[in-house]
C-alpha cells in the first residue's frame, strides 16, 4: 500500500523555515555564551573555596606556631638558669594557663611517666597509663621534634576532647639538675572546631582534618561517620595528597580541596558542593534562557505576520470549507487575492449552493419517508386486531351465543371508532384505555373469564395525547403468551401515572407464566427473531416501541421486566403533552 505524502500549507513553510533559522541561531549563540559563563563561574567558585580553605589553613598554622611558642616558653623556664623554683614555675604556667582559654593544662613528666610539675591542682596518673599513651610513646621515641595528637580524652584534666602537643625537654629548677622530661600541653579542641566550622565553602560545604596516614583527626559529622548513617570520600583524598580536584560521591558533584598544615602531620580537607557553588548561575541561565524564549517567540510571530500576510486570502477560503465541513452553509461571498484564489472562491460558493438544494430535497423526502413508515406500521397492526376479534365473534357463534355475538360486536365497533378516529394519529389516554377495555370485554368473553383486568386512569390524565393502538397489543401479548397458560385465574393491571421528571408511565402488568432472562434480554432487540413474542400473525412488542421513538424520539419507548412464574410488566413512557379534546365519535 502506497503511504500518501503528508504536504504542509505555504504558510507553515514558510513560518517554520524563517522561525527555524532564527531558533538554531539564538541556540547556538545562547549555548557559547552559557558555556563562557559557566566555566567563569565555575573557575571563579572554585579558586574562591580554594582561598577559603587556605586561610583557613594559614590561621590554623598561624595557631599551632604560637603553641609552640608556649612550648618554648616552657622550655626556657625549666632550665636550671632561670634560677626559679617548682613552685614559680607552677606559678607561671597556672598564669598563662588563666590568660588563655585555649589551653587546658601543661605537664612534666619524667622519662618514667611521673609528673614533675603540672598546671592541674591534683595529678594522679598511673605511671603505667602515662607510658602506653600514643603523645608519650611519640615523644621519648624520638620520631621528631614535637608531636599534635588527638583528639582524645585528656590524660590530666577532665577536658572530653583535647589536642596533645607533646616534646621532648630538659627540666630542672634551682634546686634540681637538668634531665629528660616530656611536656605535655593539653590544648581544647574546640578551638579548632571553631577555626573549622566558621568557614563556609558552600551552603553545606564543610572541613575535617586527617593525618598523615589518611585517619580522620577531625570531622564536623564524625558522630554520623561512627554510626555509620554517612560515608566520606577517604579513598579519593588518600590518592590525591595536595592540590583540588573534582569527583562525584553519593551522586553529587563536590569540589575536594587538600592542603597540609604547617608545623603538622596534618592535612585539610575542604569539601563544596559543585551545584552550590554555581547557585549564582541559576540567575544568569533563567535570564537567557527567557531572553532565548522571547527571541524564539518574537521570531515565531514575525515568520507568522509575514506568511499570514502573504496567504491570507487562501486561509480565508480555507475557512469557509471548514464552516461547511461543520455544517454551516452560510458562505455568500467569494474572496479576493490573487486571481486564482478568486476562480477558486467562486467555484466553491457555487458548489456549496448547489449542496444546499441538494439538502433541502432530502430533507423532503426523508419527511415523506418517515410519515410513510409510520402509516405501514399502523397499516400493520389494525389487521391483526380484526383477525383476532372475529375469530373470537366466530368462535361465540359457533357455540350459539347470540347474546355474546351481539356483545362482542357491539365491542368491535367500538374498537373501530377508536382505530379510525376521523383519520388521526393521536386520541386521548383515555380514548385508548377505552379501547383497551372493548377489547378485554371480547377477550374476556372467549376465555369465558379466565381473568379479569383492572384500569386506572388518573383524571389529570385522561386528555393527555398518545399515539393509538399502543396498548392493545400488549395486553394481547399478556393474554396469549402469559395468562392463557395458567391454571388459576389470571389478572392484568392497567395504570398510567406521572412521573417524577413529568413524563407519562403507563404499566401494563400480569400474572402470567414471565419469561426467561434469555427472552427478556433479546425481545426489544431488531436483530433477533420476535416469534416468542407474539403469535405467527402477530407484529410484537418491537413495532409499537418504534412507533413511539418515531413519534416522540429515542427517550420514550417500551421497557420490559419479568420473571418465570411470576408474571411481566411492560411500562410505556410518553411525554406529558398538553390536553387535547377526544376525537372519538361515540
Amino acid at each position: 500500500m502506497r503511504i500518501r505524502k503528508k504536504t504542509l500549507s505555504i504558510k507553515t513553510l514558510m513560518s517554520v523555515s524563517m522561525a527555524l533559522m532564527i531558533s538554531v541561531f539564538v541556540l547556538l549563540t545562547a549555548s557559547l555564551v552559557d558555556g563562557f559563563v559557566s566555566n567563569a563561574i565555575r573557575e571563579n567558585a572554585m579558586d574562591s573555596a580554594s582561598e577559603i580553605v587556605t586561610q583557613v589553613n594559614n590561621n590554623l598554622s598561624t595557631y599551632i606556631k604560637d603553641i609552640i611558642d608556649v612550648s618554648d616558653y616552657v622550655r626556657e623556664l625549666s632550665r636550671t638558669t632561670s634560677n626559679l623554683t617548682a613552685n614559680e614555675i607552677q606559678t607561671r604556667l597556672e598564669a598563662l594557663i588563666n590568660s588563655r582559654d585555649d589551653v587546658v593544662s601543661i605537664t612534666a613528666f619524667d622519662t618514667d611517666g611521673n609528673a614533675i610539675i603540672s598546671t592541674e591542682p591534683s595529678v594522679n596518673m598511673n605511671r603505667n597509663v602515662i607510658q602506653e599513651e600514643q603523645w608519650f610513646r611519640r615523644a621519648v621515641d624520638g620520631e621528631g621534634d614535637f608531636f599534635f595528637t588527638g583528639p582524645h580524652r585528656s590524660s590530666t584534666g577532665n577536658a572530653d576532647s583535647v589536642i596533645s602537643y607533646s616534646t621532648v625537654i630538659n627540666y630542672g629548677d634551682i634546686n634540681r639538675e637538668a634531665a629528660p622530661a616530656v611536656l605535655l600541653i593539653d590544648l581544647n579542641f574546640n578551638f579548632v572546631e571553631e577555626l573549622l566550622e566558621s568557614a563556609h565553602l558552600s551552603e553545606t560545604g564543610y572541613l575535617y582534618i586527617i593525618s598523615n596516614d589518611g585517619d580522620i583527626v577531625y570531622h564536623p559529622k564524625e558522630r554520623l561517620l561512627d554510626e555509620g548513617t554517612k560515608k566520606e570520600d577517604l579513598e579519593s583524598v588518600r590518592r590525591n595528597v595536595y592540590g583540588s580536584y573534582t569527583s562525584t560521591f553519593e551522586d553529587r558533584e563536590r569540589l575536594t580541596i587538600i592542603q597540609t598544615v604547617e608545623q603538622t602531620r596534618w592535612r585539610i580537607v575542604g569539601v563544596a558542593f559543585m551545584d552550590e557553588l554555581l547557585e549564582t548561575l541559576k540567575p544568569f541561565r533563567i535570564t537567557l534562557y527567557i531572553l532565548m524564549v522571547i527571541f524564539i517567540a518574537i521570531a515565531i510571530l514575525l515568520s507568522r505576520a509575514i506568511a499570514l500576510h502573504i496567504t491570507r486570502p487562501l486561509r480565508m477560503l480555507e475557512l469557509d470549507m471548514r464552516k461547511v465541513q461543520d455544517g454551516n452553509f452560510s458562505v455568500s461571498e467569494t474572496q479576493g487575492g490573487s486571481k486564482e484564489v478568486e476562480s477558486l472562491s467562486h467555484s466553491f460558493l457555487v458548489m456549496v449552493q448547489r449542496i444546499e438544494e441538494l439538502m433541502e430535497e432530502v430533507r423532503t423526502t426523508e419527511a415523506v419517508k418517515r410519515q410513510r413508515e409510520l402509516d405501514a406500521l399502523q397499516a400493520k397492526i389494525n389487521p391483526h386486531f380484526l383477525y383476532n376479534t372475529l375469530d373470537s365473534v366466530v368462535w361465540m357463534a359457533e357455540t350459539g351465543n347470540n347474546q355474546g355475538v351481539v356483545k362482542m360486536v357491539t365491542a368491535l365497533a367500538s374498537l373501530f371508532r377508536i382505530s379510525i378516529a376521523k383519520g388521526h394519529d393521536t386520541i386521548t389516554l383515555k380514548e385508548e384505555l377505552s379501547h383497551v377495555e372493548s377489547y378485554l370485554d371480547i377477550q374476556s368473553m372467549r376465555y369465558k373469564d379466565k381473568f379479569r383486568f383492572t384500569i386506572t386512569l388518573p383524571e389529570e390524565l385522561e386528555n393527555t395525547p398518545t399515539i393509538k393502538l399502543i396498548i392493545q397489543p400488549i395486553v394481547e401479548n399478556s393474554i396469549y403468551h402469559g395468562i392463557k397458560y395458567l391454571q388459576e385465574e389470571g389478572l392484568i393491571e392497567i395504570s398510567a401515572e406521572t412521573t417524577e421528571d413529568d413524563k407519562v408511565r403507563i404499566t401494563v402488568r400480569d400474572n402470567g407464566v414471565g419469561m426467561s432472562p434469555e427472552i427478556l434480554s433479546s425481545i426489544l432487540d431488531k436483530e433477533k427473531e420476535r416469534s416468542h413474542i407474539s403469535d405467527g400473525n402477530g407484529i410484537g412488542l418491537i413495532n409499537i416501541d418504534e412507533r413511539i421513538k418515531l413519534s416522540y424520539g429515542e427517550e420514550y419507548g417500551l421497557s420490559i421486566e419479568s420473571e418465570l412464574d411470576e408474571g411481566t410488566s411492560v411500562i410505556i413512557v410518553i411525554p406529558h403533552l398538553p390536553p387535547i379534546q377526544p376525537v372519538v365519535i361515540r
